[in-house]
């Protein structure tokens, strides 16, 4: 190769791949072997950012300064006679070698500012896992808001091999996925649940995030310690998104630590707190076995997971969160369910126009309709259809919503009928039993008994075949779980008043007891 451009090309590449280059075995010119030993210094700077912009003219400048002292210092000191016609001709003939390498060199440098000396860390970064064959380690998961609040705080156990791995949760939860199987052993509920066999990875991927420092655009930023382990951090830009940290263990050259860009109020660090490489991880733990009495789930199953960003990429969509977080994280596909032992809000993409029950009471929240039934509210918010149920409901649902109006069971809707209509106690209690024992179930509908009643008002005689005033005329306009009010479009009620005069609960028949005449 008697070309020095493509000498030094190739000795810049030899160096960042961490091989021993040929070009300084048989060099016959002093000024290209100059030039090598320059770059070789330069390598091994292992300061990652540059001192200032201006380095790579002042550095490449200097090298050119001193090539021609060099040159000319030669010429002074050289023999006469025919040695020194020979050794001035070899001068004269590598002077436009020397340069265009030199040329080359500050080409190479300007054409990525700092990227020579900053490449040097995320190259060692990527031996260093070419070197990794598989690991052990313990990893602390941490989420915080905004006002810098912990939400969540948890501890992992990872065993990686290749592209299997097995993640166990403090509760004992394993995950494992060898790579033809992917399930969850849960030894509380006695379950082995059989997951969908997905593209996937662990949350904190070593060699997913080397690859995307190596991609995108970084500065460094310091040396920190990180769980007592000297680390040097990176900032890294990814182009359109929002910036997040790296850091790299000096002694290991491998990612040590990993802190996500605030993403919906929440940002989320992942923290290596032990680490062995290359632990030799017993391949048994990648066998697919179920333990005895344990039950095999494969239906629907959900995916119990140690932070949002896992729910997110299983589900296909971001949670909203509670100030305070939840017990366990359970991820489906559409759904992710936060559990708070004895109450959970499930959440999953909102289907059109929100429907509350028909026997359901009416409150608002979020700006739009807020559904009472038994233990559990129900709304629609930012794209979200939202269900909380259990005792915590109110206080978990104030944290997601701040305009949260529940029904005003003290609230007298009926007094407001131009008309009253009188019940007979007797024969509604006797409907009500009726009701109990599994007949008419009509009667817990509002809905349906104030259709019943404007239109055994247009047709006294009884209704046969389809009503003349039909469902899509009826409405609920309020409802606080006792008494409830229907607008109707046509016919001869413009209002009717309805109330649960025997049983105050999702169980109570509802009777008419008032009405506006059209």
């Amino acid at each position: 190769m008697d070309n020095p451009e493509l000498r030094i090309s190739a000795y810049i590449d030899a160096l960042n791949e961490e091989k021993e280059p040929t070009e300084n075995l048989e060099i016959a010119s002093p000024g290209l072997e100059e030039i090598f030993q320059t770059i070789r210094l330069l390598r091994t700077c292992r300061e990652p950012a540059m001192p200032d912009p201006g380095y790579p003219q002042r550095l490449v400048k200097a090298v050119m300064r001193r090539l021609n002292k060099a040159g000319q210092s030669g010429c002074r000191s050289a023999k006469t006679g025919a040695d020194r016609a020979t050794k001035g001709s070899r001068r004269r003939v590598w002077a436009p070698a020397a340069a265009l390498a030199a040329c080359l060199l500050m080409g190479v440098l300007l054409a990525n500012q700092a990227g020579f000396f900053k490449r040097d860390l995320v190259y060692a970064m990527e031996k260093a896992l070419a070197r990794l064959a598989d690991y052990h380690g313990v990893l602390e998961v941490r989420s915080e808001n905004e006002a810098g609040e912990i939400w969540i705080n948890r501890t992992l156990e990872i065993w990686s091999d290749g592209e299997r791995y097995a993640v166990r949760q403090e509760d004992g939860t394993l995950t494992v996925n060898n790579g033809e199987r992917k399930w969850q052993l849960s030894p509380q509920e006695k379950t082995v649940t059989v997951l969908p066999l997905l593209p996937d990875r662990m949350e904190f991927d070593l060699r997913g995030e080397a690859a995307r420092a190596r991609q995108y655009p970084y500065a460094a930023a310091g040396e920190e310690t990180v769980a007592g382990r000297k680390a040097t951090k990176l900032e890294i830009a990814p182009p359109g998104g929002l910036p997040y940290c790296l850091w790299i263990d000096a002694e290991t050259n491998l990612p040590v630590q990993l802190q996500t860009a605030m993403h919906k109020a929440l940002q989320t660090t992942y923290t290596f707190v032990s680490f062995v490489p290359n632990a030799a991880v017993d391949p048994g733990l990648f066998a697919y076995e179920v333990p005895a009495g344990y039950t095999v789930v494969e239906n629907d199953p959900g995916v119990l997971v140690a932070t949002v960003e896992e729910a997110a990429a299983i589900s296909g969509f971001m949670p909203l969160l509670p100030r305070e977080a939840p017990q366990r994280l359970l991820a489906f596909q559409d759904r992710i369910v936060l559990d708070y032992g004895d109450t959970s809000i499930v959440q999953s993409p909102a289907r059109g126009t929100f429907k509350p029950e028909p026997n359901a009471s009416l409150g608002s929240a979020a700006g739009g309709p807020l559904e009472v039934w038994w233990e559990q509210l129900r709304w629609q918010q930012e794209g979200l259809e939202i269900a909380v149920e259990g005792p915590r409901r109110v206080e978990l649902t104030r944290q997601l919503t701040a305009d949260l109006a529940l029904p005003d069971r003290e609230l007298e809707l009926a007094a407001k009928a131009q008309v009253k209509v009188e019940v007979d106690l007797e024969i509604a209690a006797a409907s009500q039993r009726q009701v109990d024992g599994g007949s008419s179930p009509w009667q817990l509908d509002p809905l349906q008994v104030a259709l019943t009643f404007v239109n055994l008002m247009v047709t006294p005689e009884g209704i046969s075949g389809e009503p003349q005033v039909p469902m899509a005329a009826f409405s609920q306009v309020a409802n606080n779980g006792v008494e409830a009010v229907v607008a109707v479009d046509t016919g001869p009620v413009k209002h009717v008043y309805l109330k649960r005069l025997i049983r105050q609960d999702e169980s109570g028949i509802w009777s008419v007891v008032g009405y506006d005449p059209r």
